[in-house]
């Protein structure tokens, strides 16, 4: 015989049930057969009252419900990358034209950028069953946020940039990488590289391209017509300038070759082959070397050394070495005799104004208006500011000459196997025209003129 009220309960405890063969119940008989069965928690009574006002037979009515365990939520970290998801796209100018060599393909990093947060795991919200046991909840797992170099962990939780330079996850190691590697040549498929850290390519450089880096740049294959510029040292297989582009180091430049090229560089320059059609500027040493070891149709200065196998040609083709003055020196002072020209003209007109306006308040017992009062203030204090600057720029440019002095006693210009007619030598301003051919030469300043003698390594 069934009974009046079948009480059932599902798998996991947080829902009973009752099934009906009788539709003659009452809330107590539901309620009595509930607390025989050990039913405690979640129990409906607005629901029981429905049953026993509406009485459905042979299916199972939902009279009791537990809360299911919320299991905590594991630690994640966001990165703020964008790994993957930059468009190369070119740089439109403001006149709409589109510069196609401007292609970003690489995202850069600020020094204090967040590139990491951590999001903490959580507790778990324990559930109950049916019976009012509790039903335990998980809590989330947690993550290390692990960081490599030129990164930091702020507040436990934050990935912190400590340098310039590009994000990148190496075996979940967050890091940011101060050298930039061009797996080619920089042309239209890398576009044009500025980047704060070092610079390995693997290519060359195309024309009309550039390569600026506040590191190191090292090129395998040869500049063509494009600017590169370091703040450090460059090394590259050679540059076929075409007479555009400009290579600038505050470093060291090392080169195999330059042809047609313009070439800068605050420290030494090492070719270890020959300079030709080119212009060169050195801030301590040119050094030519190698099988061929020539300059030639060129213009180089260095500060303190040129040397080189063979300077000038046969064919006479004109070729300059000055030595004995550091080129910035030279620019500097340059700048500095235009700028105390500019002073000493406004100076004088300044210096005319006030006489000016002095014989007006002579002519007016001692009186200006008070417009021309200010101006005459003005004046003056213009007057006394261009005193100062005009005495501290006479004082540098003296300083610097100073050097260019000192320069020019200890430099010197050295052919190690030639030096051929046509070649015009400078040093520490001094010059001569070679009208001769030498053989191995060393050209110094003595008893203030040039002096050429055999050089004996």
């Amino acid at each position: 015989m069934d009974t009046k009220i079948e009480l059932k309960v599902d798998a996991d405890k947080l829902n009973a049930f009752i099934v009906l063969n009788d539709k003659d119940v009452s809330e107590s008989e539901i309620k009595f057969v509930l607390d025989n069965g050990g039913i405690k928690f979640g129990i409906a009574d607005a629901k029981i009252k429905e049953i026993v006002k509406n009485p459905i037979l042979k299916e199972p009515l939902l009279v009791a419900s537990g809360v299911p365990p919320v299991n905590g939520e594991d630690a994640k970290i966001e990165y703020k990358l964008e790994e993957g998801t930059q468009e190369r796209r070119p740089l439109v100018l403001d006149d709409g034209t589109v510069d196609y060599k401007d292609v970003k393909v690489f995202k850069i990093v600020k020094a204090g950028d967040v590139l990491a947060i951590k999001i903490p795991p959580t507790k778990g919200r324990n559930g109950r069953d049916v019976f009012g046991n509790d039903i335990p909840a998980k809590d989330g797992k947690d993550v290390r946020l692990i960081v490599g170099k030129n990164v930091s962990i702020v507040d436990g939780s934050k990935a912190i940039a400590e340098k310039d330079g590009i994000p990148l996850i190496h075996d979940g190691i967050l890091e940011v990488s101060q050298l930039l590697e061009i797996k080619g040549d920089v042309d239209y498929s890398t576009g044009n590289i500025d980047f704060p850290g070092d610079v390995e390519i693997r290519g060359g450089v195309s024309p009309t391209f550039y390569v600026k880096a506040s590191g190191n740049i090292k090129i395998k294959g040869v500049i063509e017509a494009a600017d590169v510029s370091a703040g450090g040292n460059i090394e590259c297989l050679g540059v076929k300038g075409r007479g555009k582009g400009l290579i600038t180091a505050k470093g060291d430049i090392k080169v195999k070759f330059l042809e047609n090229a313009i070439v800068e560089c605050d420290g030494d320059l090492y070719v270890d082959g020959s300079i030709v059609n080119s212009r060169v500027r050195s801030g301590r040493k040119v050094e030519v070397t190698g099988n061929v070891g020539q300059i030639v149709g060129s213009n180089v200065m260095a500060g303190l050394i040129v040397m080189a196998k063979e300077i000038g040609s046969e064919m006479a083709v004109t070729t300059r070495v000055e030595v004995g003055v550091n080129p910035k020196i030279r620019d500097r002072i340059k700048m500095l005799s235009s700028q105390i020209y500019v002073q000493k003209q406004n100076l004088e007109k300044l210096s005319s104004l006030i006489k000016l306006l002095e014989d007006t308040k002579k002519k007016n017992n001692n009186f200006l208006p008070a417009d021309k009062a200010e101006k005459y203030d003005q004046a003056k204090s213009s007057r006394l500011e261009i005193y100062k600057s005009l005495s501290q720029m006479i004082a540098e440019v003296k300083e610097l000459e100073e050097n260019i002095s000192t320069y020019a006693n200890d430099s010197m210009i050295i052919a190690l196997s030639k030096i051929h007619p046509s070649t015009e030598i400078i040093i520490g301003g001094r010059r001569m025209i070679i009208d001769k051919e030498f053989g191995p030469s060393i050209a110094k300043i003595s008893n203030d003129k040039i002096e050429i003698k055999p050089y004996i390594p």
